[in-house]
Parts: C-alpha cells; structure tokens; sequence
C-alpha cells in the first residue's frame, strides 16, 4: 500500500471521480422533489475529498464543502446554536475493486435538515453501486443494490421514521 499504511482511507483516485458523478446524478434524478440543497459529498472521517469536489464543481455539478451541510464539523470556527445540520449528503464508503476491474460503492443518502421534534436526519436512500469500464475507459453504472428507499416506505402507507445518526457503516 506504499506510504500510506494499512487501514487508512486512501480517498478516490482521480480516474475514479467519474463514478462520483454518476452517483451524484443518478441519485438526485431517483430522489426527484425529496432532493434539496446544499448538496455535499461525505467519505470516511480522514479521507480527502478537496479534489473530488473540485472536479464535479468544474463539471458543473452543484456541490457544497461538507462544512455547509454540517457546520457543526468546521475546524476553528465560531459556531452558532442555529448552525444545525441542514441539506442533502450523498456518502460514500466502502470503495473496493476487483481482479476484473469493476468498482463498487457503498452509497446512503441523508436528509441533514433537522425539523421540529426531531433531532437526526432522515435517511432517504441506501445501496451499492457497481461500476465497470466503457469501452471509452470511463466508469459506467452496471448494477445497483437497493438497501432502502423512503420511497417505499411512503408507497405502503408506512410513515418515514428512519433516522440516521452516522454513515454507512
């Protein structure tokens, strides 16, 4: 693993940030109306995400510093009793390849925006993503393991009370 020692986040490679943006349009194209802003992207606690931003921002993809999301997370800034978690996080985990070259990602989707008798945010969507190579050598959405939906807690006639307090684990 070179220099970076085993069981630290390694973040994504540049050539993986496509994937990202079909994560992010595949997502809020699903959500539809329960989609809101700020949107921010999330990883592991340790693992950069400066570059990841930086290119979807430059792809013209509407992302926001995590620290918009959760102010709660910024370093060394004053923090207001308002400053409550608020917008759409889309995090990212568990990334891993295999020996046929695909990828897969452990996405969850989360509603930050705290409402009145509520103290987390709500938990939207939950899967995993599994990427392969075009034949262009970009990444493409081959399958998609739904683990939860809100959505179809709603369809049923069943109250959304799922609420989340962390990432995928």
């Amino acid at each position: 693993m070179g220099s970076r020692g085993k069981g630290l986040p390694r973040g994504l490679k540049p050539d993986e940030f496509g994937a990202v943006a079909l994560i992010y349009n595949q997502e809020l194209s699903i959500l539809g109306d329960r989609a809101l802003f700020p949107i921010c992207i999330g990883m592991p606690p340790g693992t950069p995400t400066a570059s990841l931003v930086r290119y979807l921002r430059k792809g013209g993809f509407e992302i926001s510093d995590e620290t918009v999301c959760e102010p709660s997370i910024a370093s060394g800034g004053q923090h207001h009793p308002k400053d409550y978690p608020h917008g759409l996080r889309i995090f990212i985990a568990k990334v891993q390849h295999d020996s046929r070259g695909t990828m897969s990602m452990q996405v969850e989707v989360v509603d930050l925006t705290l409402r009145p008798g509520e103290h987390l945010g709500t938990l939207l969507r939950r899967g995993t993503y599994r990427f392969g190579q075009s034949t262009a050598g970009g990444w493409e959405i081959v399958d998609y393991e739904k683990e939860y939906d809100s959505a179809d807690r709603k369809a049923k006639g069943k109250p959304n009370c799922d609420q989340v307090t962390g990432a995928v684990k």
